[in-house]
Order: structure tokens, then sequence, then C-alpha cells
């Protein structure tokens, strides 16, 4: 709940103090070094995390972006105070397009992909794993009150394929003319960068191209996002925008582009909308004789190669690297979108950042973010056993995230300056009024000693992250970083926000007798929390809390309210501790004409754990297995002779499952894709 406090609060522990400003002007500055003198306290301002306010930037390319991937829209609705109070002022959300094969809500790592193969060019009504058109508008109608911006993912290049040559037959249940017409492009191989056609013609991932030149297609795309604009989005993100052709690809050019993206703003300026944000995914290249420039008029682009360059020298600590890490040729940083990654090097094929720890992350993010008009993207993360709809990581409010995103908002329109200096990353923001640093500590040093800062006057600033205060004197700073490595150094004016987070939110599984909490907050004044109504305790900073309950079946309730001065965050998780553990399940009833010449393996595992191979025994029609404490499963297909299983090597596998209560499983439900 938001209370609005529009009165000056005078603070204690958390005052800033302003000093004597101005660059230095002693003569005696070989002798005798600039004195700091106290001139006065500031009181710090309330403000609520809004646009109206100024904690929110106005339109989507000043702030940054959080990148809700495969978050539902009751989900994200849910978290819309969390998400404007860690400074994003966008949220992109998943394509909403009718996906193909849904039977249930799985793993996201065996169910995302089916988004980006819709069945065609309108916003599902039902089985969609991410919810509806109705749970859109709700969600966008309630990121309004905060100001947040809505970005949708499109899926234009392609629908649904049955193959390389064919599209699903599902797609006709949809788009009648582009399936009966055939308007898809085939024997052009697979999509690459080595020409236009490749690039433009190409089957991408193993589906038909569509004839994005035909007018139909284009049409139909146009109508798509005329249905988004009346649902309240603000914008949108193209996927696979390079595999579509621009007005200068010569033989193979079109107008798709100036067609659908004229059209559709001509279409929101007659609700009077003028502000629609649009990019484009274009990965790596633009392709052979192509320019990033070809596609700026229309939208802005992501510097995907960029990303790569910062994040890597982020884990080689190579401060040089960062600070010349170029943007795109001939794309101004206000059509650049930036990342420390994306969910194509998250899920994609190897998985290029799966295994890239979240410390490398969090400080690849802190650079990006503090770049001057740029905006940036910060990918949540799942985890290896996030539900589709659900969230797998909540470090998008940690304080480091949160920090340089209320950073960036607050120097929209500055100068920057980068630097890399003894193991640190450096960039200045400022302009006549207002300065100030981020520093990423490359080496884990934690201490930073004298490093040379050009454009903040002498004085003491407060770095948000570790509350700790940093002194410039004589164009030196100095002082004591987090653990974390990211300091973000300025004074800004206004009170900062309560945030926490949780490790578990208790909304998938049950425990069977204990379960432990791990609580994350940070600036907060008061924070209590209680157990099933009981009593509240104090708490500060990170906290571990024991769940436990006498009774089996039982319901336990962990509350939360917390403080900074007169702004007040409650919060609510509910766990269940159950009396059942399963040691067997038995999946009966199935279908032995599907298994005939086929090994049946379950993969199981437990909430927020890896998963595991778990063979077990067919009898008939029944596949019966063990399990120790898994919570759920799934079940997959190998041929008779396989002995080392990989899901590269798999023939179909079904949905996910939580384990029944009593073990016993109705297989004729099952569904094998």
């Amino acid at each position: 709940m938001i209370k609005k406090i529009f009165q000056v609060i005078l603070i204690g522990l958390m005052s800033v103090t302003i000093f004597a400003c101005g660059k230095a002007t002693t003569d005696q500055t070989t002798n005798q070094t600039t004195q700091i003198t106290t001139e006065e306290n500031i009181e710090l301002l309330p403000q609520d995390p809004t646009v109206e306010s100024g904690y929110l930037t106005n339109n989507v390319q000043d702030g940054t972006i959080l990148h809700a991937w495969n978050w539902s829209m009751s989900t994200i609705e849910s978290q819309l105070e969390e998400i404007a109070i860690a400074g994003f002022s966008t949220i992109q959300i998943s394509p909403l397009q009718p996906q193909k094969d849904f039977f249930g809500i799985g793993v996201w790592s065996s169910q995302w992909w089916k988004l980006y193969q819709p069945l065609g060019f309108s916003i599902a009504t039902e089985n969609h794993s991410l919810g509806t058109k109705d749970d859109l508008i709700s969600l966008t109608t309630a990121a309004d009150a905060y100001g947040i911006k809505i970005i949708v993912d499109v899926v234009a290049n392609h629908l649904a394929g049955g193959d390389n040559d064919s599209l699903n037959p599902d797609v006709r249940d949809y788009e009648v003319d582009i399936y009966d017409l055939g308007l898809i492009r085939t024997g052009n191989g697979y999509a690459s960068d080595s020409s236009i056609v490749s690039v433009t013609r190409g089957a991408l991932g193993g589906f038909p191209d569509l004839q994005t030149e035909s007018e139909i297609v284009q049409q139909r795309v146009l109508d798509l996002l005329k249905e988004y604009v009346d649902a309240g989005v603000d914008g949108f993100r193209f996927d696979a925008a390079k595999h579509i052709e621009t007005p200068l690809d010569g033989a193979w050019a079109s107008d798709f582009w100036p067609n659908v993206i004229n059209g559709v703003k001509e279409y929101a300026e007659g609700l009077g909308r003028d502000d629609l944000y649009f990019y484009g995914e274009i990965l790596n290249t633009a392709g052979f004789e192509r320019s990033f420039t070809d596609y700026t008029e229309y939208m802005s682009v992501t510097a995907s190669n960029q990303g790569d360059v910062v994040r890597t020298a982020v884990i080689t600590k190579n401060g040089a690297s960062i600070v010349n890490a170029a943007y795109l040729s001939g794309v101004p940083a206000s059509k650049t979108v930036l990342w420390a990654e994306s969910h194509d090097t998250y899920a994609n094929d190897s998985g290029l950042t799966k295994n890239t720890p979240d410390s490398y992350i969090t400080k690849t993010y802190a650079i990006q973010a503090s770049r001057k008009d740029a905006t940036t993207l910060y990918f949540a993360r799942p985890n290896d056993n996030t539900f589709m709809g659900m969230i797998g990581s909540y470090l998008f409010q940690s304080v480091e995230v949160s920090s340089v995103n209320r950073f960036h908002n607050y120097f929209v329109g500055t100068d920057e300056l980068q630097s890399s200096q003894n193991g640190f990353y450096l960039n200045e923001r400022f302009n006549e009024e207002i300065q100030g640093v981020l520093i990423v500590d490359l080496n884990g040093t934690g201490i930073v000693d004298n490093l040379t800062v050009t454009n903040l006057p002498n004085g003491n600033y407060l770095d948000h992250v570790s509350q700790n205060t940093f002194t410039v004197l004589d164009g030196k700073i100095s002082g004591q970083m987090s653990e974390s490595g990211v300091a973000v150094i300025y004074n800004n004016p206004y009170e900062p926000k309560p945030a926490i987070y949780v490790s578990n939110d208790g909304l998938r599984g049950s425990f069977t007798d204990t379960l432990s909490i791990s609580v994350f907050s940070y600036n907060t004044t008061e924070s209590y929390y209680s157990i099933n109504g009981g009593e509240k305790i104090s708490f500060t900073g990170n906290q571990i809390i024991e769940l436990s309950h006498p009774e089996n079946n039982a319901t336990v309730t962990l509350d939360f309210e917390i403080y900074y001065n007169d702004y007040k965050i409650e919060r609510q998780y509910t766990y269940i501790k159950s009396n059942v553990v399963i040691e067997e399940v038995a999946i009966n009833n199935l279908d032995t004409q599907v298994l005939e010449g086929m090994k049946i393996v379950a993969w199981t595992w437990e909430e927020g754990e890896s998963g595991k191979w778990t063979e077990g025994t067919l009898i008939g029609d029944t596949f019966t297995f063990d399990l120790d404490s898994e919570d759920y499963f799934l079940l997959v297909l190998f041929e008779e002779s396989v002995t080392t299983y990989d899901w590269s090597i798999k023939i179909a596998q079904t949905a996910d499952f939580e384990i029944p209560a009593d073990g016993i499983f109705d297989g004729s439900t099952l569904t094998w894709n």
C-alpha cells in the first residue's frame, strides 16, 4: 500500500550532509589540501515511486526496462509496487499471441519456446501460460497508477511451424488467409547472416518464414498491434526484427516496417496517444550488406555485442575494455537498448550466461544502466525449476539494481565520463547542478583510495548501496564499498524507499518438517515480521526465519511490515505444511501404443532445486518410479536402446506435474510433446 505523505521529514541515521561546493580554489595546492567543512543538513523530501513524482521516467528510452520474462500478467500486477520502488519505468512482457501446444503450466525450460511459435496475430483469450487479454488489460490499468509503461514482445517474422516448409495446422484456426494462401517462403534454407536473402527469407529455428511483403500479413500484424494499444500497451519489442526486410534491402525489400509502425502510430494518435515505443531484436550483426541504421528510422535496436564485451570484461577484470566497448556503428545511444544478458543468452542453445554468477551480471547491469541516453534491459532470471508465470529470482529488487536504476533516472539528460583506474570502472554523470559517479570494483578490493573524478566538487557523497560516505577532495574520491563491488554515489534530495523480498514465496510446493526462509531488506527505518498472526518481531537487514507447525496439513502465514519513515509496505506469504511424504509415484492408464519401442524415464525435482533423471518400472500400462523428497515430475520418452539420458536426444516429453497427494496419476490425461 502506498501512503502519500507530502511533508518534509528530518531524518537521523540516513541524513546526508551538503558541503562547500565548487572546484577547489585554494592557491596552496602544493602544501595544503582544501578543507571540507559542513555547511548545512539536507531535509530529504518524500517521493512516491511514480512518474508523476519524478521517481520514474516518463518515456521508455530515458528509463530502464524490467524484462519480466515468462511472468504471468497477474504475477506482474502483484509486483507493481516493488517494481516501481526498484526504479524500473518500463516492464517488458512475453508474447501473448495464441501459443503452440498449450496443455498446462510447466517448468519454463520445456515451455518458453512455445510463446515464440504463435498460432496467430491476436491476443490470446484462453489457453495461454501467462494469461489472457483481460489479464493484460487489468495489468496495464494497474500500471498506470505508477506511470509504469508496459511493452510487449511481438512475434511477426513467423508463425508456428509444422516443419521448414509448412505451417502448423492449428494456425488455420486464427489465420485462415495466411494458411490457405500459403503466405510463407520455402527453399531458402535456414536463416543466416551470409546474405540478404538468407537473413530475411531463410527459415528461422525450423519454421517457415512469413511473406512479410504481403499486404495480408502486414495487415494482420497491424491488427495485433492495434489490439494491444486498445488493451493499454505502451510499446513493442519485435522478436527477430533483423529477419524482416526493410525498404533498403534491394531486390528483397518491402514496406513492412513503414506500413506497420506508421500504421499503429497513426492509430494511437487518433486515440490521443503519441508516445508508443518500439525496439527491435537485432542480434550480433544486421547481416551481410545490411546496417543497423536501416532499422533506426522506425525503432531503437539492441546492442548485443556491446553487452557481450562488457560482461566478458567484468569477468576478466578488464576495465579498459569496458570503457572502449563501442555502441553500434552509426546508431546514437538514444536509439540503443543495452543489457547485461538477455533471454537468448540465458536460455537459447548452450545458454551463454546461464552459468554466469549473479554477481557478475549485477556488476555488468550497473555499468550498462549508468550510461547516458541508452535504455538498459534487466533480464529477470528464472531458476531451474521456475514454472511458467512465476518469478524465479527477486534480484531485480536488490539494493544494487534499485540504486543504479534511481541513479539512471536522476541523471537523465546529463553528461558522462567513463574511466578505468586501478581495477575500478567509473562513470561520472554530471551537469552544472548535479553530479555523481558509479564505481564498480573489478578486482574485489572494496577500498576506493584517491581515484580521480573530474566532475565532482569537493564534498561528502552517499553511496546508496553500502550507505557509506565517500569523500571527494581536490579531484580524488575515497571510501569503502560494499561486498557487492557496486557503489552508486550521489546526493539524492529525496528519501529512499523500503524494500523486502524473500527466498521462497510459498506459491509452489509444501514442506514436511521445517522451512528456512531468507529475508532480504534494505532502506528501512523499522521492520517487523509475525508468524500466523502472532507477536510482531523487529528485525533489521537480512534475516533467516524458520517456519514450522505442530499440525499436519496446516497453513503457515508470514507477515511483514516495513517502513521508511511514513512509507509503509505490507506483505503476506502463505506456506503449507504437509503430512504426506510420497515415496513412490504410479502413473496408470498409459497409452501402450505410444510407448512401443520406447523407454520411459521420469525427470524429478524439488522446489527451487536442480532436477535428476529417475528410472522406473513399466508393467502393462503402469509406470512406477521412486522418490526421495521431490515435489514435481515430468515424463520423457527415449529410444529403447538409450542408456545415457540427455534432453537433446529425447523423443517426446509431457508437461510438468506436481507429485499427486496419493502418489497415483492418471496417465490417460498425458499429452506427449
